[in-house]
C-alpha cells in the first residue's frame, strides 16, 4: 500500500509542475496564481501546500525538473558520433514541450532576485559545458577535430549558438529552419 500512496505522490506532483511550467510560460511567472494552477489541474489550492512551501518553492522545483529533462536528453543522446548525436539532441528538444525547452524564459525573470533560481541555471550551464568539453577532447584524440581547440571555450560557443537558435525561435524562426540551422552551424562550428 505505501508503495501506492508513494507512486501517486510522485505522479501528482509531476502534474502540478507541469502546470506551474505551462502556467509559468504562457502567463508569466507573477500572473500566475497558485489558484491558477490548482484549477488547471482540478485540484484545491491547499493541495498544492501538500507538495510545495509556496509559488517560489514550485518555481524552483519547475526549474530543476525542466533542467534535469534536458541534460539527461542531452546525456543520452551523446554517442560516438558527435554530430548525429546533437542533431539527435536538438530533434529530441524540438519534440519537448515549448514550457520544458524554453523554461529559461520564465526563469529569467526571477535570476536577479532569486538566487536559488540563479544557481540552477548557472550549474546546469556548468553541466552542458563540461559534458560538451569532455565530447571536444575525444574528438581532439580522434583526430576528428583540431587538437589545438580549446575545448571549453568552444562548447560554450556551441551553448550560445544553441541558445541563439532558441530565442530566434521565440522571435518567429520555424522549427524546421531551426533544425536545418542547427544542424549546418554544428557543422560549421566544428568545422567538419
Amino acid at each position: 500500500m505505501p508503495k501506492v500512496v508513494s507512486e501517486y505522490k510522485e505522479l501528482a506532483r509531476e502534474r502540478i509542475l507541469d502546470s506551474a511550467s505551462k502556467l509559468f510560460y504562457h502567463v508569466g511567472y507573477h500572473n500566475t496564481r497558485m489558484d491558477d494552477i490548482a484549477k488547471s489541474i482540478g485540484v484545491t489550492k491547499g493541495t498544492l501546500y501538500l507538495y510545495f512551501k509556496n509559488k517560489e518553492d514550485l518555481l524552483i522545483m519547475a526549474c530543476q525538473r525542466n533542467v534535469t529533462l534536458l541534460e539527461e536528453s542531452l546525456k543520452n543522446a551523446i554517442k560516438s558520433d558527435f554530430l548525429d548525436s546533437f542533431d539527435e539532441f536538438f530533434e529530441e528538444e524540438m519534440r519537448m514541450p515549448d514550457y520544458v525547452r524554453f523554461h529559461w524564459i520564465f526563469s529569467l525573470t526571477e535570476v536577479e532576485t532569486n538566487n536559488r533560481i540563479k544557481e540552477i541555471l548557472a550549474e546546469s550551464y556548468r553541466k552542458y559545458v563540461d559534458l560538451i568539453a569532455a565530447v571536444l577532447e575525444e574528438l581532439m584524440e580522434k583526430q576528428v577535430i583540431s587538437a589545438t581547440v580549446d575545448s571549453v571555450l568552444l562548447a560554450q560557443m556551441l551553448i550560445a549558438f544553441h541558445n541563439g537558435i532558441l530565442t530566434s525561435m521565440l522571435q518567429g524562426l520555424g522549427q524546421d529552419e531551426s533544425v536545418s540551422m542547427f544542424k549546418s552551424g554544428i557543422r560549421l562550428l566544428l568545422s567538419v
